[in-house]
């Protein structure tokens, strides 16, 4: 296989077919880099790019995300097919993501849709974007300690991070390595439904009130936002809510946490 002209280093130990990591170096963003690789030759199921910093990283909505070296700030390329393909890719990357950080030492809940926390506070980030009927995944990973000058919104998880992580060049190649294995070493193919119904065991407030702002939902939200008891996942990922008897199904939406925990009345 042809690859871009990029420093890399290669994976394989235990994989069925060898790995790339590209290594470009500081640049702008992850994601950028990675879709401009892909545009020069293809890459396998799960290659990858490590930037050392990001000038112009984004979030979700397309926030800026700010990036000093020493965290990771990766892109992965997603196989096209489930769990990665459809609605709860995002989900199910953040599940195998903290299956392999569990294998680590680290026990983290998935924040759905996308993010990972540790000891409650959010570590971790996933942003998909899809071009040429490719997906690559964005993932950024706090090490050590926080970025500095991180806000959080009302409601949101505060900034943290792994503590005791090796630096990013050690573990980001152990966790693509983690996640490849625990992806093509099942017998029947994935399905969305079962990552699900992992994930859910992972999820932040399960069982407890919360709000969705801005949701895409099924029935539809009346107002801006919903409010209610998050019971689980369903079988695509989407979030159930149950709102005094009456369930949604939450396809989208920022999910924050219920700053009146005792009104039991939903």
């Amino acid at each position: 296989m042809t690859l871009p002209n990029c420093p890399s280093i290669w994976l394989d130990q235990g994989l069925a077919a060898p790995l790339p990591v590209f290594l470009p170096g500081p640049g702008d963003s992850a994601l950028d880099a990675a879709w401009r690789l892909l545009a020069e030759a293809p890459w396998p199921p799960f290659a990858s790019l490590l930037m050392e910093s990001q000038s112009a990283g984004r979030g979700r909505g397309g926030r800026p995300w700010f990036s000093p070296a020493g965290h990771i700030y990766a892109a992965l390329l997603l196989p096209s097919r489930p769990p990665f393909a459809g609605p709860g890719a995002a989900l199910a990357l953040a599940w195998f993501m903290a299956e392999a950080l569990a294998e680590g030492g680290w026990s983290l809940t998935i924040k759905w849709p996308n993010d990972l926390l540790w000891e409650g506070g959010k570590t971790a980030g996933v942003l998909l974007e899809a071009r040429r009927g490719l997906v690559l995944a964005g993932v950024g990973l706090n090490l050590g300690a926080p970025p500095p000058g991180v806000e959080r919104g009302p409601g949101q998880p505060p900034a943290t991070a792994l503590p005791g992580a090796p630096p990013p060049l050690d573990l980001w190649p152990e966790l693509v390595k983690n996640i490849s294995l625990r992806y093509n070493s099942k017998i029947t193919p994935w399905t969305m439904a079962e990552t699900a119904a992992a994930a859910e065991k992972r999820l932040w407030q399960r069982n407890r009130l919360i709000r969705v702002l801005g949701p895409a939902a099924e029935p539809p939200a009346e107002a801006g936002e919903l409010a209610g008891r998050l019971t689980g996942l369903g079988h695509e990922g989407q979030l159930l809510l149950d709102n005094g008897g009456r369930l949604y199904q939450v396809w989208s939406g920022t999910l924050v946490q219920d700053m009146d925990e005792n009104n039991d009345d939903r």
